[in-house]
C-alpha cells in the first residue's frame, strides 16, 4: 500500500499537467454570449517567452470567425445584445530609452463584425466634464477603466494614478445603453483607424 501511495503522488503531478495540457490544446475558447469568445494562446504557443495570452473574437451565426483584439487586458467584459465592451491591451511608444515600447489598457465598444473603437478618451472627457476637471489631466492620470452592468446600464470604474489631494484615484462613470450608442456613432463619423504598434490590429480612435 505504501509502495502504491508512493507511485500516485510521483505520478499525479505529470499526469496533472498532461491534463491540463489536454485541456488547454482541446478547449481554448470559452464563449461569453452574442458570438463573442475569448481564446487561450497558453505558454509556448507563439513563443517560448511569451505569458499567457487571451484574445477576442467573434464568431458569426454561419460560424465565420472575426478577430476582434490579440491581447485582452484580464477584467471582464461587457455582452449586450451586439454590443461588447472590454479592455485590451495597447501597444504604445514610452519615453523610456529602455522600454521604448510598453502596453497600456485601453477601453473599446464594439458592434462585431465592424472595428472595435477606443472609447476611453470619451469616458474620460464626460467624467472632466461633469466634475469640473482637466480632461488632458484625466488623460495622463488615467490607469484603467473596468467594465460591469448595473441595473441595466454600463458602469465604468474609473482609476487614476495620481497622490494628488484634489484629484480621485477612483471614479465611477454610468451610461445608459443609448448614451453607448451615441458614443459609438459619433466615433464612427469622427474617428480615424488607427492599428496597433505590436499587433497591427485595426482599431477607431479620435
Amino acid at each position: 500500500m505504501k509502495t502504491f501511495k508512493c507511485l500516485v503522488c510521483c505520478f499525479s503531478p505529470a499526469l496533472l499537467a498532461l491534463s491540463l495540457a489536454a485541456c488547454a490544446t482541446s478547449h481554448p475558447v470559452e464563449s461569453l454570449g452574442g458570438g463573442y469568445e475569448e481564446l487561450a494562446h497558453p505558454r509556448g504557443s507563439a513563443s517560448a517567452s511569451e505569458d499567457m495570452r487571451v484574445s477576442f473574437q467573434y464568431r458569426a451565426p454561419d460560424g465565420k470567425i472575426t478577430p476582434i483584439w490579440p491581447a485582452l487586458y484580464g477584467v471582464n467584459e461587457v455582452i449586450h445584445s451586439n454590443v461588447a465592451i472590454f479592455v485590451g491591451d495597447v501597444a504604445c511608444l514610452s519615453s523610456d530609452p529602455d522600454h521604448s515600447r510598453t502596453t497600456k489598457p485601453r477601453l473599446f465598444a464594439v458592434q462585431a463584425p465592424a472595428l472595435p473603437l477606443d472609447i476611453t478618451d470619451e469616458i474620460l472627457w464626460r467624467w472632466s466634464k461633469m466634475w469640473g476637471k482637466d480632461f488632458s489631466q484625466a488623460q495622463q492620470l488615467f490607469t484603467l477603466a473596468t467594465p460591469v452592468e448595473q441595473g441595466g446600464r454600463l458602469e465604468l470604474q474609473i482609476e487614476f494614478w495620481t497622490d494628488a489631494k484634489d484629484w480621485p484615484d477612483k471614479a465611477v462613470v454610468q451610461l445608459d445603453w443609448d448614451e453607448v450608442s451615441s458614443i459609438m456613432a459619433e466615433l464612427k463619423t469622427k474617428g480615424t483607424v488607427h492599428k496597433d504598434l505590436r499587433w497591427g490590429t485595426p482599431y477607431i480612435a479620435k
